[in-house]
């Protein structure tokens, strides 16, 4: 589930910086930004995303190292590490009880398009999937890959960040109904354009999985937009301290990750 997590925010990164259009092909040079993503998600402490930073962050909220993570855990980490996470400047917004509310959204100035990427809930069973019809195209990441660091050059050998086995199909009555989706929008007319078509094709269903509405909930406590910790230390720094995860508020209820 970390390696869905890292999966999910590393295409919102490309989306927000090489666009929806671009894609990976082998061998080729790649963009300084496509670089700087990758190290974001090395396997190395004082990488943003990376699975020790995740794991250690995941104390905070009750898992142990190496205990398995939930989608909503997941959720409720990588929130709390984009608030370190100066480069991408992204606002992550987790939804309470499978509720979006459009009101707190635009008080974070997160502008949340249209591609989701799924993650199960069950252990064995964690996905990365896109819809085609009443199937779901996934990319499995249980494979296990040989480390990688920076080399000289600075670059990253990128060829175990990229699934070797081909995409695969299931049935979407097979999925885990227990599920973190995940939307970037770069700009507030993308976020705009989701609500609209989440109003338009997805509330309409007697049976959705989550809603949209306009106004924080009045029964709900006050939103706060997330803000990061007062220290005077890098991310990576902050969590060898499990002390200071105590500042971070634990949110039990599963919910939806919004990106």
């Amino acid at each position: 589930m970390l390696r869905c997590g890292q999966m999910m925010l590393a295409q919102a990164l490309i989306c927000r910086h090489l666009g929806r259009d671009w894609n990976w092909e082998k061998q080729k040079e790649q963009p300084k930004e496509y670089q700087q993503i990758l190290q974001c998600f090395l396997d190395r402490k004082d990488c943003c995303y990376s699975i020790h930073q995740m794991a250690q962050m995941g104390v905070g909220e009750g898992k142990s190292i190496g205990e398995w993570f939930g989608p909503n855990t997941v959720a409720q980490v990588l929130k709390k590490l984009a608030l370190f996470d100066e480069w991408n400047s992204l606002a992550v917004y987790v939804s309470m009880d499978n509720t979006v509310v459009i009101e707190d959204i635009k008080k974070m100035c997160c502008v949340l398009p249209l591609s989701a990427d799924t993650a199960g809930e069950s252990p064995p069973d964690p996905l990365n999937a896109s819809n085609q019809s009443d199937e779901l195209i996934f990319l499995d990441p249980h494979t296990t890959q040989t480390f990688v660091d920076t080399e000289e050059n600075g670059t990253v050998d990128d060829q175990t960040f990229h699934c070797l086995q081909s995409p695969q199909r299931m049935n979407i009555l097979n999925l885990d109904p227990s599920v973190a989706l995940g939307f970037f929008c770069k700009e507030e007319k993308d976020f705009d354009s989701w609500c609209s078509l989440v109003q338009k094709e997805i509330l309409k269903e007697n049976l959705r999985m989550f809603e949209l509405v306009q106004k924080h909930p009045s029964h709900w406590p006050p939103f706060v937009p997330p803000a990061k910790p007062e220290v005077t230390t890098t991310g990576a720094e902050f969590i060898d301290s499990t002390e200071q995860l105590e500042e971070f508020d634990l949110e039990e209820d599963f919910e939806i990750l919004s990106i």
